[in-house]
């Protein structure tokens, strides 16, 4: 990319992200005060970590006129002094729990194409270097139904969080790119220690599961009787479902339900929850501002009820930027762009939806041309 494409990117960005906190969009966290503020600057692409700011009058200050941010993140924990620049100076006085849940692990949803810088050449086998020389750049392409995917593993968390561990204030996040943020901000998380919130990692992902002592087996079959609790109640319930379970006797005891051992383990994959474990260990994470930019696909860090019917969304509803984007391709070859297949040449000029031209600006498959006819909304 020449150096006055670069410039004109970046200008282009300074502009959508600088209108788009204009309108001032952010949801407040609880005690702002008391939160480290960090965002990476578009500017320098440096990474600014203990700020602070006593209201949000300030920030919106700061990130309309100083610092533009990509990314804009508030500390889960709470701080006496959160503008330290040292994270033992700060004085931890507690922190919400936090799940991450990304839509690219599940099946179908890792499709990835390698892309020359030089040549704009787009490749679907892996390369280890370009035919130039210079190193390929990896990009993933996720299409909505792996979104869906993950949104519903994130309401089999909350689900867990609520029954077993008695949670209720709980929110649900999509992360702006590629999964959902699940936050606790329930009082009694806030002391919890890095152990303590392994454990609660552990418990919901099934990890380290010791299958022998939590379902104990006759002749092959996992032994159930009600009533049952937390994992084993949630397994049982599904098999039930599922009409995979046999009632008999088994030698004094009335009525025990039996399931095939190899059925538990495929109940199992569906019941438990694969979340990051060094997210929810983090008791000084960083967490997006609700309704900020996530600058890695231009999308808003969005909350969602649970009673929303997200396979009906699609990506287009959680973009800030309506109307229509001409761009310069950067890229020959087929290129799927979220649920869009676009053939490109590099060097073309294309006019595309708003919210498709902004996600192929910040993957770096496109340069901006004409954004007359763009408009950011709140």
């Amino acid at each position: 990319m020449l150096p006055r494409e670069q410039t004109s990117k970046i200008a282009f960005l300074r502009k959508i992200i600088r209108e788009y906190y204009s309108q001032r969009p952010l949801e407040e966290p609880g005690d702002l005060h008391k939160r480290e503020i960090a965002l990476e600057s578009l500017e320098d692409a440096a990474y600014i970590r203990h700020l602070a700011f006593p209201y949000m009058s300030a920030l919106y200050e700061y990130i309309t006129t100083v610092k533009t941010p990509l990314h804009l993140y508030h500390s889960s924990a709470l701080y006496a002094v959160p503008d330290a620049d040292i994270m033992e100076n700060k004085i931890w006085e507690g922190s919400e729990l936090l799940f991450d849940i990304d839509a690219d692990k599940y099946e179908g949803c890792n499709k990835r194409i390698w892309i020359c810088p030089e040549s704009g050449e787009a490749y679907d086998t892996v390369l280890g270097a370009c035919p130039q020389g210079e190193k390929p750049v990896e990009y993933l392409s996720l299409p909505w139904m792996c979104i869906v995917k993950a949104w519903n593993s994130a309401l089999r968390l909350v689900d867990v969080l609520e029954k077993d561990f008695g949670y209720s204030k709980i929110k649900i996040y999509f992360s702006g790119n590629r999964g959902f943020h699940v936050k606790v901000l329930d009082q009694e998380v806030l002391q919890l220690g890095r152990e303590a919130r392994r454990a609660i990692a552990d418990y919901v992902s099934c990890n380290e599961l010791d299958l022998d002592t939590l379902f104990p087996a006759y002749r092959g079959k996992a032994v159930f009787r009600t009533p049952e609790y937390g994992l084993r109640k949630r397994v049982l319930e599904l098999a039930m479902k599922r009409g995979i379970i046999e009632r008999r006797r088994v030698k004094e005891l009335e009525d025990v339900m039996l399931v095939d051992l190899e059925y538990v383990k495929a109940i199992l994959r569906e019941v438990c929850v694969d979340v990051d474990r060094a997210v929810t260990m983090d008791t000084t994470r960083l967490s997006r501002f609700g309704n900020s930019l996530n600058m890695k696909a231009g999308f808003k860090v969005t909350e969602l009820k649970r009673d929303i019917d997200v396979d009906r969304l699609r990506y287009e509803c959680f973009s800030p930027f309506k109307g229509t984007l001409k761009v310069k391709s950067l890229v020959t070859g087929g290129v799927d762009v979220l649920d869009t297949k676009l053939n490109l040449v590099r060097g073309n000029i294309y006019r595309v939806e708003a919210y498709i031209g902004v996600y192929m600006v910040v993957k770096g498959l496109a340069l901006p041309v004409d954004f007359n006819e763009l408009e950011v909304r709140p």
